[in-house]
């Protein structure tokens, strides 16, 4: 009988304590959907900030480097295992520019297709002189192996829109090791 009696006395008190057990898994849910509510709106400031940063940097480069005058340089590396340590672009008899590459950074230009704006420049219309030397190393190489450095000039022609330059670096033979530097200029259509 102390059984039955227990269980009885049990039940009251679980009935007491049930609304108190739905009111704690309501107010789960309203603190569940309020930090969803709180993250959607930190997700759309972010996307805002974002937005708002790409129009002011384009913009900025309207104001600072407009069209007409912009020329831009790419780099391509398509020899298997060149790691840049650093390139340096000049055009004309301005100062060189120069990027220094850490170890991820040379390994993702290994990527198939990769390409990296090196330099982003005002130049007048007319034909000007640009200049790209860079130094690496193949991921295999030892400490004591020379740098891998080549250059390369050339002469571009600059119209009234913006100019792309885009430099590759290749083997010159399928079977050497001997390396070569090409330029390629992109011309927009009218």
């Amino acid at each position: 009988m102390r059984l039955i009696r227990g269980r009885r006395a049990v039940r009251p008190l679980l009935v007491a304590l049930f609304p108190l057990h739905a009111a704690a898994a309501d107010q789960a849910a309203d603190v569940a959907e309020r930090a969803i509510r709180l993250d959607q709106t930190m997700q759309a400031l972010k996307d805002e900030v974002i937005e708002l940063t790409t129009e002011a940097q384009s913009i900025e480069n309207t104001v600072l480097v407009p069209d007409h005058l912009r020329v831009s340089v790419y780099l391509r590396v398509d020899v298997a295992g060149l790691l840049l340590d650093e390139v340096s672009v000049a055009i004309d008899e301005r100062d060189a520019e120069s990027h220094r590459y850490d170890e991820r950074d040379a390994r993702a230009l290994l990527s198939e297709q990769a390409l990296q704006r090196v330099l982003r420049a005002t130049v007048g219309e007319g034909a000007h002189r640009i200049r790209l030397n860079y130094r690496g190393h193949y991921a295999d190489d030892g400490p004591e192996d020379p740098p891998v450095t080549g250059s390369y000039e050339a002469i571009f022609d600059k119209g009234d829109r913006e100019t792309e330059l885009e430099f590759t670096i290749s083997r010159a033979s399928r079977f050497g090791d001997e390396l070569r530097t090409t330029m390629k200029q992109w011309r927009s259509l009218p």
